[in-house]
């Protein structure tokens, strides 16, 4: 469950405010699941708020990423997959694959704007290194 809320600190913790009656309906109701299983406990990911990836910045990575293509022979996939992983070194968001210890980068449609500008500035820095002129995204 994702929620966004605003959080003011007191001075025995953090004081959350909810945007709505069935949000609080629905923290209510994870929060007794595990009071009786987990003692209380609940994890929580606190992060600042920016804004989901843009259908500009969207389109501009997957021109890119065809250009790369049409000019390497290499799949599309790969491609993305590939600059995922080059993208974690500069924050681009990932997991660890408990089997194989390696990393696993989220999918893009969970990606914020800053997330998703540190993807397009590896896929520049690959254009770069494989001396590929970027053309213009229409």
């Amino acid at each position: 469950m994702k929620i966004v809320c605003y959080a003011e600190p007191t001075e025995n913790g953090l004081l959350l405010h909810y945007p709505s009656k069935e949000i609080k309906q629905q923290l209510l109701h994870l929060w007794e699941g595990a009071k009786e299983n987990y003692n209380g406990y609940l994890a929580v990911d606190l992060k600042k708020p920016y804004k989901s990836r843009s259908s500009e910045q969207n389109r501009m990575f997957w021109g890119m990423v065809q250009q790369i293509a049409s000019e390497t022979g290499n799949d599309l996939e790969d491609i993305e997959q590939t600059l995922k992983e080059r993208a974690c070194k500069r924050g681009f968001p990932y997991r660890i694959n408990k089997m194989t210890g390696r990393i696993k980068p989220y999918s893009m449609t969970e990606c914020d704007t800053v997330q998703m500008g540190y993807l397009i500035d590896e896929t520049i820095q690959l254009c770069a290194e494989l001396g590929i002129v970027i053309e213009p995204i229409k």
